[in-house]
């Protein structure tokens, strides 16, 4: 009964999406009749490993997926990764091994450096990479025959209302684009990510700007998520607030991109404001989900 529930569930996120981007219903009915026949199988605990910033590595225990990891060095008042994990990076172990998905939200230096990303994508023979124009134009800039004759890059531009959506056999991904600001910021391309895994559904924004309008276009109104990533400025007094209380409201809130001088203090007011909250402080800290807590 529990399944039925959840499957149930699915299939009104599913239709919802499908309804919202125009996109044939009777795909959402496969999915979620996929499902069924899959069962049980298809929940596992869900591990997310924090790396430096918004950088995560997201896993069921089969399919991995790294989102803005290729930030090693420390970049103005943000971390890089520690000894331990640079370690683990420069050996393609830990986090970093049998990547099946690499993500990049966008192109700014504390969510994806091109010379580390360049080499850990010509290291890693399995890993494709899909992200930006924009991020895989500093890239090229860095290993530019590689970028330009390999099959595992992929460039995408998805739209309000056009989503590009990734099937993997262990998991379905969502990417579609969040506005990063206006001025300056309004010709940059930010993606928010969509990770179906393991039961659950796992959003992370990018540095998207905190305006609920935008949110809603995205259709992030009409999903629920499990688990979201949310950048540490979000909790503090502010224009967050409405968006932490609606489309934000997952049962399990991480806060990321916390510049490692301010962390204890973010952490105190978290603490304080947000006591569910998690906080990662360090890379490879990690916590785990299971989806039979969402029942």
């Amino acid at each position: 009964m529990e399944l039925c529930d959840m499957l149930f569930k699915d299939l009104i996120n599913a239709e919802a999406w499908f309804a919202r981007y125009r996109l044939p219903a009777w795909r959402a009915v496969v999915a979620v009749l996929s499902l069924a026949w899959l069962g049980n199988s298809l929940l596992a605990d869900v591990s997310i490993t924090q790396l430096a910033n918004e950088g995560v590595m997201i896993t069921d225990g089969k399919t991995r997926i790294l989102i803005d990891a290729m930030v090693v060095e420390p970049y103005s008042v943000y971390g890089g990764l520690s000894e331990e994990a640079l370690m683990q990076f420069e050996q393609r172990s830990g986090p970093f091994s049998e990547i099946d998905l690499m993500l990049v939200s966008h192109r700014h230096h504390d969510h994806n450096q091109p010379e580390f990303a360049c080499r850990f994508i010509q290291e890693s023979g399995q890993t494709e990479l899909v992200s930006s124009s924009q991020v895989l134009g500093l890239m090229r800039e860095k290993c530019r025959q590689f970028m330009t004759t390999s099959d595992r890059v992929t460039e995408v531009s998805p739209r309000y209302g056009e989503p590009h959506i990734i099937e993997l056999d262990n998991a379905r991904i969502t990417i579609f684009p969040l506005s990063h600001g206006s001025g300056k910021y309004a010709r940059l391309e930010n993606y928010g990510h969509l990770i179906e895994i393991g039961g659950m559904t796992v959003l992370h924004i990018g540095d998207a700007a905190m305006d609920p309008a935008d949110f809603i276009t995205a259709g992030l109104d009409q999903i629920e998520v499990d688990v979201a990533l949310i950048p540490f400025w979000y909790f503090q007094p502010g224009p967050g607030g409405s968006l932490l209380g609606g489309i934000l409201n997952a049962p399990h809130k991480i806060a990321v991109h916390i510049p490692p001088g301010e962390m204890e203090e973010v952490k105190a007011h978290v603490r304080a404001s947000f006591p569910l909250v998690t906080i990662l402080e360090k890379p490879l800290d990690l916590t785990s989900f299971t989806a039979t807590d969402q029942q």
